[in-house]
């Protein structure tokens, strides 16, 4: 790549969406969970617009219930605003995310927010 189309990149990955999902569903040793999961995480990364796709359990005891995490990254909000009613997005939250979830108030916590500090990588 040329050096202006990498000036580019990175200035439009510094205003990338970055959503983030906290998630309580199942527990990091239920296998079904995880392997749901991870099928879900390959299915949204085809969606157009979906830079990466990151999910797992939590390795830790600082979750506060919140036992899995996604992180997803978008070139644009625009990208992260079409992404959401995607029919893929739409139809894997229904039949694969939302079975897991827990029955708690809030067995999910969104954080969309851009990146202040550049790009995510140099690559």
């Amino acid at each position: 790549a040329t050096a202006a189309a990498s000036a580019l990149r990175r200035k439009k990955l510094k205003n990338a969406g970055l959503p983030h999902r906290l998630v309580q569903a199942g527990g990091p040793d239920d296998v079904k969970a995880v392997a749901t999961l991870k099928e879900a995480g390959e299915a949204l990364q085809k969606i157009p617009g979906v830079l990466s796709v990151a999910m797992g359990p939590n390795y830790t005891q600082r979750g506060r219930g919140y036992n899995f995490a996604a992180c997803m990254t978008f070139e644009t909000k625009e990208d992260e605003a079409k992404y959401q009613v995607h029919p893929v997005h739409q139809k894997t939250v229904k039949e694969k995310i939302k079975p897991l979830l827990a029955a708690d108030e809030a067995p999910v916590l969104a954080v969309d927010f851009s990146n202040l500090i550049g790009p995510i990588s140099k690559v």
